[in-house]
């Protein structure tokens, strides 16, 4: 009876229990109700506030930005809490549940919304603003660019393309806010990069407002001006430009160097261990796959010794530079006179590293490991099996020789150098020889490095560093080198006293340099020190932004929390990595500044279709690049060709290259001036020292045609009809220039892409995007830089470099012997690979 009892019992239980709940659940939801009837009237005020100002956001006069939609919903955010979920059941008048359903419908569904509204917002005010778009120019703007300019974001970032209008479009940006009255000019900060860009921006834009009133006072300035100005309003003394130019801060730097090397016997030495042993980037031949690899890098550097010789590798100029420091008299490469029966055909002519003529000690340089191991770039022939076993038998050879003519031999090993011994090794096995060394005087010193082939490169090198460590707030003592990076060591020994002595100086005179305009500027706006209520900030060429100029955007953006940024930028065309250029900052713009409404404007007027495809598929092969399809409002003619290349045939010297350059100048531009008599002309080098000795002879020759020569850095940002690019070859300050990616940078930048000569790709895609019809290459037949090889290969034309050489792997051109003609490795004498003219028709 009570096991039936007890499940009753228990059911009993659970009913209770429930018509308790539902009692409780009643009796909350009648109270709710209750509190939510008489809550009702003050939150209709707010839910029609709400209303209306839902509909002044939506209401097609002004963009409906995210910093629009977050301040709704945050002011809004208690009144949607306070509105119970069945409002509609509880008996109130139908025009509260109209209102309450309005209200929560823009509250919940707000970022869809906003999203549809903005979308449709371009589209009326395209329409609306239409005859104003197409009075600005006397083109039309593209429905790219008035998309662009229309979107009122918290950020706005526009991704465009070389030619495609950027300049339009964010002078048609400012005239945009100006006609609408977003913005007055005093609230317009507008920013580009180059002191030409600024002007040419500045006149854009005024010509654009030129009917809108207060237009005229519309400022454009470049980062350095407007940093150089907040500076001086906010410095208790007057202060100066300490160099206004690059080269001026060089010449200081080259004077204070002397200076420091001529009393400083502490400096003098770190400077000589430094520009004798570690000037170059070390990288033994064991590091490269084939042997062209090697000897292509190998091409990219002068390897000249301090006293004028042209030596083979690194390691020969380290071991040249040692015995000219200590007035070691000695020959590179010299003969071995060897009797007739020892002229072995498998290892051809000898000719040891060098020879030490005051003592008749021949020295050997053997390129192996400890273990013996020689490169993989190394080479073999019948009948070794690998090239190992034939570096061995000819360094058996060798010795052998020496043996037998009773010669005495020196021998150093590569992997001495890889250990950081060389040096002290072939001192102390000079001292076993009785080799008498006598250090040579400072003045001689001093001497032999001004006049050598390094000098100028090094100081370019302290110059660009020194920037850089300005642009990231570092001191010489902050950087600390990675574990046996000795190279950057030595070099810190010789930045460090330049440093302080630059710093020195800046503050002897009261004068800041470019670094210092920028940095010292964001601390005054960090300090509240210098105040201007902007509204927009619009920065031309985004993509060249540095860390410090980045510092400076928040600064600004801090004092002013509802300020936008307008950023107009092509990654293609980032070119400024070794002033501090960060890419990421363009390429993680929304991760950077917040919320962002990315558009494009990707359709080009300035040049051709044949030099667009060209140009977009040379820079998109590095894979780190935003991938961009661009159009060309230009169709190329029937028959014309958009790039020629100009080979210069020269063995006689550089004279001999500068007289057939400037014949085949003279020979492009009469071409020009037949085909556009009045044409605008660039020729473009890589440095300022590729400008023709002659050009005003050469500018003289053609009156009519506007000639001017840029840097290819110089030039960005410009147009011309032809533009004709010089001294397209290999080399430190060929292009691309090795000297650019010296790796010691990379202390002081955030990390590149890897991809090889990436920043140099796009200097030279720079460079070939300027001209509207034809691009002129000039390069040395001998050294072609690598980008001339590549641009042959994509262009189909018939090309030597396509022969490769049976030794290295490597390009062949076309020579001449004594008695036919034959196709001979581009990298003799190091290389003396041939291929007969017949096999290659074949």
């Amino acid at each position: 009876m009570s096991d039936r009892k007890a499940p009753f019992d228990f059911i009993r239980f659970v009913l209770l229990l429930i018509s308790v709940v539902g009692i409780w659940y009643l009796v909350k939801d009648w109270r709710r109700n209750k509190a939510f009837r008489k809550s009702l009237p003050d939150i209709i005020i707010k839910v029609v506030e709400a209303n209306t100002l839902f509909s002044k956001l939506s209401g097609f006069e002004r963009y409906f930005a995210n910093a629009d939609e977050q301040k709704f919903l945050n002011s809004y955010r208690l009144t949607r809490e306070a509105i119970i979920s069945n409002y509609e059941s509880i008996g109130i008048a139908e025009a509260e549940i109209n209102a309450l359903r309005l209200f929560c419908k823009n509250f919940d569904l707000c970022a869809i919304t906003r999203k549809n509204y903005n979308d449709e917002f371009v589209k009326v005010e395209q329409e609306k603003f239409a005859s104003f778009f197409a009075g600005l120019e006397a083109y039309p703007l593209s429905a790219d660019q008035t998309e662009a300019i229309i979107r009122d974001e918290d950020n706005n970032l526009v991704i465009a393309g070389a030619g495609t209008g950027k300049t339009t479009t964010i002078s048609g940006k400012v005239a945009y806010l100006l006609e609408k009255g977003i913005a007055t000019s005093d609230e317009l900060l507008i920013i580009s990069f180059t002191n030409n860009a600024a002007l040419e921006m500045r006149e854009r834009c005024r010509n654009f407002c030129k009917s809108i009133s207060g237009a005229e006072n519309l400022e454009v300035r470049t980062f350095n001006s407007f940093g150089f100005l907040v500076c001086r309003t906010c410095s208790d003394q007057e202060i100066r430009l300490a160099f206004d130019d690059n080269d001026k801060a060089k010449t200081f730097l080259q004077e204070k160097f002397d200076e420091l090397f001529m009393k400083d016997i502490s400096f003098q030495r770190k400077a000589v261990n430094y520009l004798s042993f570690f000037n170059r980037p070390p990288k033994d031949e064991s590091e490269f796959e084939t042997r062209n690899d090697y000897l292509t890098y190998e091409q990219g550097f002068k390897n000249i010794t301090l006293d004028g010789k042209k030596v083979k590798s690194q390691q020969e100029m380290e071991i040249a530079n040692f015995y000219c420091l200590f007035n070691i008299n000695y020959e590179y490469e010299r003969y071995y006179p060897l009797e007739p029966e020892d002229r072995n055909p498998t290892f051809g002519a000898y000719q040891p590293d060098f020879y030490l003529t005051d003592y008749q000690i021949w020295h050997e340089h053997y390129g192996i490991s400890r273990n013996g191991d020689v490169a993989k770039s190394f080479t073999t022939r019948p009948p070794y099996k690998n090239a190992r076993d034939y570096y061995h038998a000819g360094m058996a050879w060798k010795e052998q020789i020496h043996e037998k003519y009773k010669t005495r031999l020196l021998k150093t090993y590569s992997f001495e150098a890889a250990e950081g011994t060389l040096i002290r090794k072939l001192k102390e096995r000079l001292l076993a020889e009785g080799v008498e060394m006598r250090e040579r005087s400072s003045e001689d010193i001093l001497e032999l490095i001004k006049k050598s082939a390094e000098y100028e490169d090094f100081i370019n090198l302290i110059h660009v560093f020194l920037g850089l460590m300005k642009s990231c707030g570092k001191l010489p003592d902050d950087l600390k080198p990675n574990k046996g990076d000795k190279r950057f060591r030595v070099f810190l020994d010789v930045i460090g006293p330049l440093y302080y002595a630059y710093e020195k100086h800046l503050k002897g005179i009261h004068a800041v340099d470019f670094n210092d305009m920028i940095n010292n500027a964001a601390q005054h706006f960090r300090n509240g020190e210098f105040k201007k209520p902007y509204k927009y900030i619009l920065v031309d060429e985004f993509q060249d932004m540095s860390l410090g100029r980045y510092e400076l955007l928040k600064a600004i953006r801090a004092q002013n929390p509802g300020v936008k940024l307008y950023a107009v930028g092509d990654d293609w065309q980032s070119i400024y990595r070794f002033t501090g250029s960060d890419l990421s900052i363009i390429t993680q713009f929304e991760i950077q500044f917040g919320v962002t409404s990315q558009s494009t404007v990707l359709k080009t007027y300035r040049f051709n279709d044949q030099i667009l495809s060209l140009s977009s598929s040379f820079v998109q092969k590095n894979p780190s690049q935003i991938i961009k399809q661009l159009t060309a409002h230009q169709t190329t003619p029937d028959g014309h060709v958009s790039f020629e290349f100009i080979k210069i045939a020269s063995n006689g010297g550089l004279e001999h290259y500068l007289r057939h350059r400037t014949q085949h100048l003279t020979e492009i531009l009469g071409k020009i001036s037949v085909e556009k008599s009045n044409a605008c002309v660039f020729m473009i080098g890589r440095y300022k020292h590729n400008a023709p000795r002659d050009f005003r002879y050469i500018r003289n020759q053609f009156p009519m045609l506007d000639i001017k020569f840029f840097t290819a850095h110089g030039v960005k940002g410009m147009t011309c009809d032809y533009a004709i690019l010089l001294d397209l070859d290999s080399g430190v300050l060929g292009f691309p220039s090795e000297m650019a990616d010296d790796p010691m940078l990379n202390y002081l930048l955030r990390e590149g892409d890897s991809f090889e000569n990436a920043e140099e790709r796009r200097v030279f895609y720079v460079a070939i995007t300027r001209a509207r019809h034809k691009n002129y290459l000039i390069y040395n037949g001998n050294q072609p830089s690598k980008f001339i090889t590549e641009l042959l290969m994509a262009n189909d034309q018939e090309n030597e470099a396509a022969i490769k050489c049976p030794e290295c792997s490597g390009p062949m051109k076309k020579r001449t012997g004594p008695h036919s003609e034959f196709y001979g490795c581009i990298h003799y004498p190091k290389c003396t690979g041939k291929v007969a003219l017949a096999v290659t028709s074949n």
